[in-house]
């Protein structure tokens, strides 16, 4: 009988039949070997991927596994995610960053092996449903808590250059509830859709030149306004989205229960921001009004964003290693804490630093002193750019200097 991954696909295929055949090439059985690692069960499923869960073979070590065929539209985007874990985790293990423990490339799929983690924000979420069809919320205290952490996570993808482009409820997860360094830590993942806006080059960071038309990358449910109307992204459209997920969380976005992608955009692109925002926490309704004036190149104000997030925290009483809402549930485990905050944090200091050092956006989030024009050209007349056919040049070159160190 021929294997999935030997399988050819008939001339009179159709795209039912086209799934099912690229699907098989990713779905594996139990005990099936991946270098040291071993498949136990699948745990996730989404598109053309899975997810397995997997044992290392002489350690007492459990890891996930994700697997995509090669045959998808675009190809696989497990490559670029590659890439950037790497490049985040380059100086050693980065927080709210995955690690990748191996990776390789088949003919038909490729795979890679990393950390295990625990719920995402889009189950956390659903834990709280209370049955009666209400759209279930996190209490600020859970969802404060869970918003700062994924600003740090960002902020890390940023300084390396790096943006998002698909901020969604389902790509931030909690750790394993056994593991105390990652517990009750943030992860940011997925990063299939990613894209440098940066690049490091003769001891400076340079900015990409923007495109002047670009196409739809991301989730309607959570794209900025700017992603939809074909505009380039900058690290102000992850953050915006960001907020679309914390607006879930907390009382459930305008368009919620919309499912057509059109009705979406227009709606989302139709509600005024303060509307928007009209329910969140005082000190967060000015933070999408104050995305909405940078352009692609600017650098969003983190340290104010995180200093109207403590803010909240004070006034709602938050304390850090609060029980979240789902450990207040009868009979649910308690995640194991760190005895004390880790070495590197050091949130002032951190959402405060610019490690690009390129551009720096004016913010009025803390200071009624400060004004800003938004009709200003700060990013684009201040800052140094680099077009897509360097950036390729770049990339050839830096791909073929490691390929000669190999």
């Amino acid at each position: 009988m021929t294997s999935p991954e030997l399988k050819c696909p008939s001339p009179n295929e159709n795209k039912k039949d086209k799934k099912k055949r690229i699907q098989g090439y990713v779905t594996f059985k139990e005990g099936k070997l991946f270098g040291e690692w071993a498949i136990k069960k699948k745990i996730d499923e989404g598109g053309f991927g899975k997810v397995y869960l997997v044992g290392h073979s002489s350690k007492n070590i459990l890891a996930a596994l994700k697997a995509e065929p090669n045959e998808v539209s675009g190809g696989s985007a497990i490559k670029l995610e590659i890439q950037v874990i790497r490049a985040l985790n380059r100086k050693g293990e980065t927080p709210h960053i995955p690690e990748v423990f191996h990776a390789a490339k088949h003919s038909r799929f490729c795979y890679m092996i990393m950390t295990l983690l625990g719920d995402n924000f889009k189950t956390l979420r659903k834990k709280n449903e209370k049955g009666d069809g209400s759209w279930a919320t996190l209490s600020v205290s859970s969802w404060i808590r869970l918003a700062i952490q994924s600003l740090y996570g960002l902020k890390i993808l940023h300084d390396h250059g790096y943006l998002h482009r698909d901020i969604k409820p389902s790509n931030f997860a909690l750790g394993q509830v056994t593991d105390p360094e990652r517990a009750v830590m943030v992860h940011l993942l997925d990063f299939g859709l990613a894209r440098s806006f940066a690049f490091h080059t003769n001891g400076k960071w340079i900015l990409r030149l923007a495109r002047g038309s670009v196409g739809f990358r991301g989730t309607s449910k959570y794209a900025s306004p700017n992603v939809h109307d074909k505009l380039e992204s900058g690290r102000r459209d992850d953050l915006w989205s960001l907020f679309y997920v914390l607006i879930e969380l907390h009382c459930g976005l305008p368009w919620q229960k919309e499912t057509d992608k059109a009705v979406i955009e227009k709606v989302k692109c139709n509600y005024k921001d303060e509307v928007v925002m009209q329910n969140m926490p005082r000190e967060l309704r000015p933070i999408i009004p104050e995305l909405r004036k940078l352009d692609c190149y600017q650098r969003p104000d983190y340290l104010g964003i995180y200093k109207a997030m403590q803010a909240v925290m004070t006034r709602y009483t938050v304390q850090p290693h609060d029980l979240y809402d789902w450990e207040k549930k009868e009979n649910a485990p308690k995640a194991l804490r760190p005895p004390k905050p880790p070495a590197w944090y050091a949130p002032d200091a951190f959402f405060g630093s610019d490690p690009l050092g390129i551009q720096s956006a004016p913010s009025v989030l803390n200071s009624g002193s400060r004004s800003f024009n938004p009709k200003s050209k700060q990013g684009s007349d201040r800052t140094s750019t680099i077009a897509d056919a360097d950036v390729f040049k770049m990339t050839m070159t830096q791909e073929l200097t490691q390929d000669d160190k190999k």
